[in-house]
């Protein structure tokens, strides 16, 4: 008897191109099926049974020979084509990720530049520890949690000495400023601020995503400002998103008061806990709306969550964190996304489970991801 392979008789039983003895060989391997031994599963197979069956007028019972013989063959083939559907699916996605282990691309990592009031610019990341440098009476320090720590003396007459934190693509850092309030900054951010604060306020200014738990003071608001935004605030928690290549600033919320103005019309509104305040380059208002506090938060927490997310905007995010650059075959990607995927994950992996979730599809090269049709 010859040898049949499955997956060449499942194919021409599609086509409707078996031969006789063909024919009889795959029946008898259905007959002889072994859920053991086979991609389709059990549940799958009594699923398909059951639509078929379903599909019919009157009960198996009453049906003429010949009718029911018409039966078992729809349960064949349905069986036959959900399996070929199965196994060519399978394949399919396996291939669509297309890349070579040394050309996938790494997570980022704990890495930023400091620029003190000289100019002069030290490169900061986990291999970092103890004193970093002083400004005046302030002495600059990372502790071996990986954070840069700032503390010395409030002498008044000091000069006011303006140091910027930056990260890169694929880089983020935390910072604790002189009056103990705690700073994160996502990747491609940056936050300009004195080494120490003087006078009635205290002022910062930031691009980019970066989060804040400010120390309380009443007598000293703390003023944060972010493209035309302005954020005022005694003592809260909030996050503030200013990427340069977006065309709107969000402070998102999450605990006590903040005050927001848009310095272009001056219009200023009042926010609460759980909810965003937007502005876009084109608009004069500021948006006030609801907020995912644990969507917002995600990137400082390890992870990455997408709620009903276009594929743009993911890859942005991808982009920045994993340092490469995204190029999109066409404009007309309508799918969304969500979910939730780990940042210390290589990018391969995260884009495989992308597109599980939907049609999407990539091709990973040395230099950029590229989003296929």
């Amino acid at each position: 008897m010859p040898e049949y392979d499955i997956n060449d008789l499942l194919k021409k039983f599609r086509e409707g191109t078996l031969h006789p003895e063909e024919q009889a060989f795959l029946e008898t391997w259905y007959l002889n099926w072994d859920p053991e031994k086979q991609h389709i599963t059990e549940a799958e197979i009594n699923a398909a049974k059951n639509r078929v069956w379903s599909s019919l007028e009157q009960p198996v019972r009453k049906l003429k020979p010949w009718y029911w013989l018409s039966a078992v063959a729809g349960v064949f083939v349905v069986l036959a084509l959900f399996w070929l559907y199965k196994f060519n699916t399978q394949n399919s996605r396996k291939n669509h990720v297309v890349y070579q282990k040394e050309e996938d691309f790494k997570p980022g990592g704990n890495k930023a530049v400091l620029t003190l009031a000289s100019g002069e610019a030290i490169s900061l990341g986990n291999a970092t520890t103890g004193n970093v440098a002083h400004q005046g009476t302030v002495l600059i320090e990372q502790n071996e949690s990986g954070k840069l720590v700032y503390t010395g003396s409030n002498h008044a007459s000091e000069a006011v000495m303006m140091n910027k934190l930056t990260t890169p693509r694929g880089g983020e850092y935390q910072l604790v400023l002189a009056d103990g309030t705690r700073v994160w900054l996502n990747a491609a951010s940056s936050i300009s601020f004195p080494a120490k604060f003087s006078g009635n306020t205290r002022k910062v200014s930031v691009t980019g995503e970066v989060y804040f738990e400010v120390a309380h003071n009443k007598k000293k608001p703390f003023l944060v400002t972010a493209g035309e935004q302005e954020i005022s605030v005694l003592g809260t928690h909030f996050n503030i998103s200013a990427y340069q290549d977006d065309t709107f600033v969000t402070t998102s919320l999450i605990s006590g008061a903040v005050r927001v103005k848009n310095l272009n019309t001056k219009i200023v509104k009042l926010i609460r806990p759980g909810q965003g305040a937007t502005t876009s380059s084109g608009g004069d208002d500021i948006v006030v709306h609801k907020i995912d506090q644990e969507e917002i938060l995600s990137w400082k927490d390890g992870y990455f969550q997408f709620d009903d997310q276009n594929i743009y905007n993911i890859m942005k995010i991808l982009g920045r964190w994993y340092n490469v650059d995204v190029q999109f075959m066409n404009n007309n990607h309508q799918e969304r996304f969500g979910g939730t995927f780990s940042k210390g994950k290589q990018l391969s992996e995260t884009l495989a489970n992308l597109e599980k979730l939907g049609s999407v599809h990539f091709k990973i090269t040395p230099k950029k991801i590229i989003v296929l049709d």
